[in-house]
């Protein structure tokens, strides 16, 4: 990885662009182990009522967290974002480590609900001005591979970071946990720090701050709109909120089902060995979507790769989802996490294609808030089938998932988008 990464730049912006990497992945490493403590105690450890306290917890930290999203860059714009990197992540650092110490003085899960909302927010804002950074420390010639080692680097931090939250947990408890992530947040503020430019901007030129986030929610609506006209780009992205809605109920069935097989409190243990095995296996399948989907894509169109990912996820469920058990769960995040991955990346290169340069970012944003919606979507609907058998919610998600794929199918064939080629993208400002 190093070696590859000497190769992309000239020694200054070598050394900056490792930085910056190190911040990201101490950061995202630091996200996965808070993410994991605030599942053990919000989730995991209470017993009953599972469904509703994830709904409440999606709730309570996405819904938020897609309000502000598209405004962060009005601020990331304003400030210098080595700054940024620094504070965002020393707000962290002391929030997570401090919080056995101070949770317990306000009533109930209080403390760890506004905990996860500010850790949520704040990774949102450090991930923009990472994403704002990577121009000024990579030259233009390098972003494409950039991007992608950063994107590729920062999921498998993201996902190391939890199974390492979960190890951590089941040896030493939430509370050092917690103060685990707090150390790799401070290692990822003293990375940011060591960044050789400020990264700031003259402010003279900047329009009133008002102005600014009055102009984004306008470009936001105008974002939809160039969407919505983009019959390509609209299916595709009704398709992804579609597959993630049906990957997060399953990830939830998980929680379910693991929390069946070890319903009392000594068996602590067994659901955290359980969970990090599920998640392992979402993230493993997942990576080899990543790296079977160039192949697949050589003999399909980007909208037939996403009816494949509808394919995959509704065989995965009809066909194990019966069986209701534990290694039928594992084997189900397994496959889902596969296809719906190779369908997530052919709608990223859809998006990317589709649309004017001018537009993408709105679309984007867009996309960040269809991805959190539709983890609302599947927590609600499985509160509403909350005491239906899970063999059967299984099998019927699995006959939803493919009846849902047909009728996306026909849309999309309807369209022309299943053989015709990608439509050049205008450049016409919107």
């Amino acid at each position: 990885m190093i070696a590859r990464i000497r190769h992309l730049a000239g020694v200054k912006l070598e050394r900056d662009f490792l930085l910056l990497l190190v911040a990201q992945f101490c950061a995202q490493a630091a996200d996965g182990i808070a993410q994991a403590g605030f599942a053990e105690v919000l989730i995991l450890e209470p017993l009953g009522e599972a469904p509703l306290r994830v709904l409440g917890i999606f709730a309570l930290t996405l819904l938020p967290y897609s309000i502000i999203a598209p405004f962060l860059g009005v601020f990331v714009d304003r400030w210098r974002r080595r700054d940024l990197m620094v504070w965002t992540n020393v707000v962290r650092a002391v929030v997570i480590a401090s919080l056995p110490l101070w949770s317990s003085s306000l009533p109930g899960d209080l403390a760890l609900y506004a905990t996860a909302l500010l850790v949520l927010g704040l990774g949102r804002l450090f991930l923009t001005t990472k994403g704002a950074s990577l121009p000024v420390v990579l030259h233009e010639h390098h972003l494409l591979k950039g991007n992608a080692i950063s994107g590729g680097g920062g999921m498998i931090a993201a996902l190391s970071g939890g199974i390492l939250g979960i190890a951590a947990i089941g040896l030493l408890d939430t509370g050092p946990t917690f103060v685990l992530g707090g150390a790799l947040y401070a290692g990822a503020a003293i990375a940011s720090r060591a960044l050789s430019t400020p990264m700031a901007h003259p402010h003279a030129h900047l329009e009133k701050l008002r102005d600014a986030v009055g102009r984004v929610a306008g470009e936001l609506f105008e974002g939809v709109h160039q969407v919505w006209v983009r019959e390509r780009v609209r299916l595709s992205l009704a398709a992804i909120f579609l597959l993630r809605t049906v990957g997060i109920f399953v990830a939830i069935a998980a929680i379910l089902v693991i929390k069946n097989d070890f319903p009392a409190a000594a068996d602590r243990g067994g659901r955290l060995s359980a969970s990090a095995l599920a998640l392992g296996a979402a993230g493993v399948g997942a990576f080899m979507g990543a790296l079977s989907a160039p192949a697949i894509g050589r003999r399909l169109t980007k909208p037939g790769l996403v009816i494949l990912g509808f394919g995959i996820s509704a065989t995965s469920l009809l066909v194990l989802g019966g069986l209701g058990n534990l290694p039928a769960i594992l084997g189900l995040m397994f496959v889902g996490g596969y296809g719906a991955f190779i369908a997530k990346i052919a709608v990223d290169a859809t998006v990317q294609e589709s649309l004017p340069d001018e537009v993408r970012g709105r679309a984007f944003s867009l996309y960040d808030i269809l991805y959190n919606l539709a983890s609302v979507a599947a927590a609600g609907t499985m509160v509403l089938l909350s005491g239906t058998s899970m063999r059967i919610v299984l099998v019927a998600a699995g006959g939803a998932t493919l009846a849902l794929g047909v009728i996306m199918g026909a849309a999309m064939q309807r369209a022309g988008l299943l053989s015709a080629p990608v439509p050049k993208a205008s450049t016409r400002q919107a």
